[in-house]
């Protein structure tokens, strides 16, 4: 167990404590977590974009068009699942990273809430049409396509990634998004306005989540002070050895 966390927590050696600094949780201003209005136009949009298609229109038609093209590519060709594995890559990376030493925005405590808090109103903006609406999914019996939820959850680390770690980062995770999108309709299980629809939803929950550490901060975090998040590996090699580490919050 000290190894595995060894290889996937890298962090600062301090004699025997082991830290890491982006796991410090310093007191910030709540400015850095204003809602802005302006952030909202992008996914707005391309919700907006997406519910019109749900209705019979130019915009639907085009839609499954779209959709047809990408299945005709993979004709009989088997189906690669893989997008049911790699959505969670960039909303892992967006907490993780940090423990790596990439400067990351937020502390890591703020960004374990900011995922959680992100996690909750993606839950309820894709579940709730999901039962509402009665779209039939391309090549599947479910009428639950709209929208998206694993375009929804990649698009949503994406973002998070891009706000915690800049451009570079964003554009590594936006890629993997990407191809999830792209593999949506590659495998028939959704529409064009259901993965548009996805996309929307993750970016708005991303930024629904940082704005939540303007009320996280107020009510859990105390001016002037200081606390620390601490993995310490324990390693007794005699008689068997014990291996593995213990976790310390100071505050």
């Amino acid at each position: 167990m000290a190894v595995v966390l060894t290889v996937t927590l890298p962090m600062r050696m301090h004699g025997q404590q082991t830290d890491c600094d982006s796991l410090s949780v310093n007191d910030r201003s709540i400015e850095n977590y204003k809602f802005e209005w302006k952030q909202t136009i992008l996914p707005a949009s391309l919700i907006g974009i997406s519910t019109v298609a749900l209705a019979p229109s130019f915009i639907r038609n085009g839609s499954r068009s779209i959709t047809n093209s990408v299945i005709d590519i993979r004709g009989n060709n088997k189906r690669l699942e893989f997008d049911d594995y790699i959505q969670y890559l960039p909303v892992a990376g967006s907490l993780m990273l940090g423990c790596t030493g990439v400067k990351a925005k937020h502390s890591f405590r703020d960004r374990a809430f900011i995922v959680a808090t992100s996690y909750a109103t993606l839950a309820v903006l894709t579940n709730i049409p999901k039962f509402c609406i009665n779209e039939k999914r391309p090549e599947f019996a479910g009428h639950n396509s709209f929208p998206s939820g694993h375009t929804a959850t990649v698009f949503m680390g994406a973002e998070l990634v891009r706000i915690e770690y800049g451009v570079w980062y964003g554009a590594s995770a936006y890629t993997i998004a990407t191809v999830v999108g792209f593999m949506r309709l590659y495998n028939g299980r959704h529409w064009f306005h259901d993965v548009v629809a996805g996309t929307g939803v993750g970016i708005l929950s991303a930024r629904v989540g940082e704005w939540s550490c303007q009320l996280w901060q107020k009510l859990f975090q105390k001016r002037g002070k200081e606390n620390n998040l601490v993995f310490t590996p324990v390693a007794t090699p005699i008689n068997g050895g014990h291996y593995g580490f213990t976790m310390g919050y100071v505050f």
